[in-house]
């Protein structure tokens, strides 16, 4: 399991180095990892829960391709928001305006 440190800069607000903090965790997937973790569970049923779920995905692209959906898609301008930004169209700091 890997350590996550963040350092409160000295004109930082300790609620935006939290919000670093757990987006770094959040990115490496630990709480999804420690949830998996929780209780042991058989290879067999593993395998079994793996291939509902790749059931279920191929399930859903198929009804995605019915309806004309395509993954990434975001209009004409090739997926890109406005200004030509993956983030969807937001501000210069890529987080939407409050």
């Amino acid at each position: 399991m890997s350590n996550f440190s963040v350092e409160v800069r000295s004109d930082e607000p300790f609620e935006k180095a939290l919000r670093r903090f757990t987006s770094k965790t959040r990115k490496a997937g630990l709480l999804r990892d420690l949830k998996k973790r929780r209780f042991y569970t058989k290879p067999s049923v593993q395998k079994k829960i793996n291939r509902q779920k790749s059931i279920r995905r191929q399930q859903k692209a198929i009804r995605m391709a019915e309806v004309g959906f395509v993954r990434g898609a975001r209009g004409a301008a090739g997926g890109r928001g406005a200004g030509g930004r993956g983030a969807g169209g937001r501000g210069a700091g890529g987080r939407s305006p409050r």
